[in-house]
């Protein structure tokens, strides 16, 4: 239930008090409670009164020469009790410095003379009362807001002390993460690599055999020495790959100034035989020396360029573009070829390791080689993706630090 305001006047002079009273409530109306008193005590009690019954006491109007305190003296104890109320002091006896004492320290809103013009009193009263209300309002909201504050700081304490026990269990998903993939990549060198000796035993038993009993075999026993051949090539190819896919997660990594334009002319070198064999046009543009593990840097162009060379269309020569564009922090390398392209669908899976683009007459292969090239890529904080049509050709992007401390080896 909202109360009304309470307007208290004090004067020893009961007649006055009534006259006051009448004009006050003849202007108001039935909205505020005007309450009367003799002296500073008596009104100091209304005021208790009031207060306990939850009415907001907005104006005391009071003389200055009364019995006990003066009107000054009433004025500044009420301020002490109750700043917000406003005071008025209405009298005829009061001198300069009694006004003066009680502007600087009960800050008086008016003081009018006695006798009073009935407009001017009501007036000042109005305008207390228009006053109070702008400042309880105000009172009101600022509590609002400090309630909605304090509602949020305690949101953001909770989101916070939540936010840092999540990074706390990210941390350590993270770290059993890193370990388990250094696990995982150590099993797959270490099997891989226990693989490679029985597999040249297969491969040599089995090219012995052909040597030697070649013209003892049946057909079919041919045949099926062809095929062991065959397959243990293509396996020990899968298993070159993936020794080369888990080194390239646990060997070290040191960083040295690497000149890739020396890096381009020894793959090159490495891939004269095919580059000749189908009289391919391969062409570079100038490329930046960075700070990166030379060997994996020359594995991840041989990777791309010997893909560029193998999946070349029927009739055509290859042409391989290598160029590189400076960005805001970083390098990023293109290598364009005129094969047999990539449906586009195909082109976010074939960094998957062992994925190959299904095909009626795909060259020989593992799917290791483009998830190695993402694996060292990314070991930089880089990127590599493709951008290719069926039968249009492709072009391979990977990004690397321009800067060592740029890397994140």
């Amino acid at each position: 239930m909202k109360h009304k305001l309470a307007i208290i006047c004090v004067d020893d002079e009961p007649s006055i008090l009534r006259s006051i009273q009448a004009e006050l409530e003849n202007s108001l109306g039935p909205d505020c409670i005007i309450e009367l008193a003799q002296d500073g005590e008596e009104a100091l009690e209304v005021i208790d009164e009031l207060t306990a019954d939850d009415h907001q006491v907005a104006v005391v109007i009071a003389d200055y020469i009364m019995p006990g305190l003066k009107g000054d003296d009433l004025l500044i104890k009420i301020h002490s009790q109750n700043p917000r109320i406003f005071k008025i002091m209405l009298t005829g006896q009061a001198n300069a410095d009694a006004v003066g004492h009680a502007v600087n320290a009960a800050n008086l809103y008016r003081y009018i003379t006695k006798p009073w013009d009935k407009d001017d009193l009501v007036t000042t009263v109005r305008e207390a009362l228009r006053s109070f209300n702008y400042d309880l309002k105000l009172e009101e909201k600022n509590t609002v807001l400090q309630e909605l504050n304090q509602y949020l700081e305690q949101k953001i304490a909770e989101r916070t002390t939540d936010l840092r026990h999540a990074n706390h269990q990210l941390k350590i998903l993270n770290g059993e993460l890193t370990r388990s993939n250094e696990a995982l990549e150590q099993f797959a060198f270490t099997i891989a690599h226990d693989l490679r000796q029985p597999l040249q035993s297969i491969i040599g038993f089995a090219k012995l055999l052909r040597v030697q009993f070649g013209d003892r075999l049946e057909p079919p026993a041919i045949v099926y020495v062809e095929k062991i051949i065959g397959g243990s090539d293509r396996l020990q190819q899968m298993i070159e790959g993936l020794l080369a896919y888990a080194q390239a997660g646990i060997e070290p990594h040191g960083l040295t100034i690497t000149d890739c334009n020396t890096v381009i002319r020894e793959v090159l070198a490495n891939l004269q035989f095919t580059i000749q064999n189908t009289q391919a046009q391969i062409t570079v543009e100038p490329l930046p020396t960075l700070a990166v593990n030379t060997t994996q840097v020359l594995q991840l162009f041989q990777n791309l360029i010997g893909n560029a060379l193998k999946f070349a269309r029927p009739n055509l020569c290859p042409h391989v573009e290598i160029w590189v564009e400076r960005q805001e922090q970083a390098w990023q390398f293109g290598i364009r070829d005129n094969g047999r392209g990539i449906p586009p669908e195909e082109c976010d899976r074939i960094f998957k390791l062992f994925h190959r683009v299904p095909t009626e007459a795909s060259p020989p292969g593992s799917g290791i080689g483009l998830a190695t090239c993402q694996k060292i890529v990314e070991r930089y904080g880089g990127k590599i993706w493709a951008e290719s049509q069926w039968g249009a050709g492709t072009t391979i992007y990977f990004t690397l630090p321009q800067r060592p401390d740029d890397c994140h080896c």
